[in-house]
């Protein structure tokens, strides 16, 4: 009897680390199947505040189906031009410069002597941010066009310039 019950013991615990292992396993696949953030978020959440027509949020829809694939791709490109540890970096140095106070020109000098870029990183990822730039200011254009005058200021879309 003992025995039996010491198996059953044993087939249990087995049992509930095999549970664990697979519970374990499936919360890795899910941190590494996430989606990237969606590109256009930022600009849905600043229209959200405002009221748009039928008309206007079909249109708006259209346009981020068009725009959204490209400014994933540029996203994508500015990150692989970074090495993890880079953007571990940029992150810190960035976060490190706003608290100093610092803007603008000033706070991308101080994040780009940060990560220490190759000539060719360095070549890369101004390439791959001018087309994310490029990218950014399409669409913002594209949606903008969409919008009334008083919606326009509402959103306030168009970024304020550096100083």
């Amino acid at each position: 009897m003992k025995s039996f019950a010491a198996k059953c013991v044993i087939a249990l615990g087995l049992t509930c680390f095999a549970l664990l292992a697979l519970t374990a396993s499936a919360q890795n696949e899910e941190k590494k199947g996430k989606k990237a953030p969606d590109p256009t978020a930022a600009v849905s959440k600043k229209l959200e505040a405002i009221e748009l027509t039928a008309e206007q949020k079909t249109k708006i829809d259209a346009i981020k189906a068009e725009h959204g694939p490209k400014l994933k791709a540029a996203t994508e490109k500015v990150a692989k031009a970074l090495t993890p540890e880079q953007m571990k970096a940029r992150r810190e140095a960035t976060a490190a410069a706003k608290a100093d106070g610092k803007k603008g020109k000033e706070l991308a000098a101080s994040v780009k002597e940060a990560l220490k870029l190759t000539p060719e990183q360095e070549k890369a990822l101004t390439e791959a941010e001018t087309e994310l730039k490029d990218c950014t200011t399409a669409f913002t254009k594209a949606v903008n066009e969409v919008l009334t005058a008083e919606q326009k200021e509402k959103a306030n879309l168009v970024g304020k310039k550096n100083k």
